[in-house]
């Protein structure tokens, strides 16, 4: 995953927090209406991260664990939700 350069937004904050992002990055992002992000704070930045779907989390996990491994079987789906 790569970081995309030359895509800057000035926002203007409104009175109940809200910002709006630019159809351009929503778009280049596939971002939608009602989905989830997650904002990350590093030093005085904002940082806005797609969150995944359950299936795009179950197919970037798929092949980390061997069929012999002897670590228990668990559902990737339970694990994230301990992340949140």
């Amino acid at each position: 995953m790569g970081i995309e350069v030359g895509m800057t937004q000035e926002a203007i904050i409104d009175d109940k927090g809200r910002i709006v992002i630019l159809k351009e990055m929503r778009d280049s992002l596939d971002l939608k209406p009602g989905m989830k992000v997650k904002l990350h704070r590093e030093s005085n930045r904002i940082i806005i991260e797609k969150s995944l779907s359950p299936e795009e989390f179950i197919g970037k996990m798929e092949g980390f664990i061997r069929n012999d491994s002897k670590i228990p079987v668990a559902d990737p789906i339970n694990l994230k939700n301990i992340w949140k």
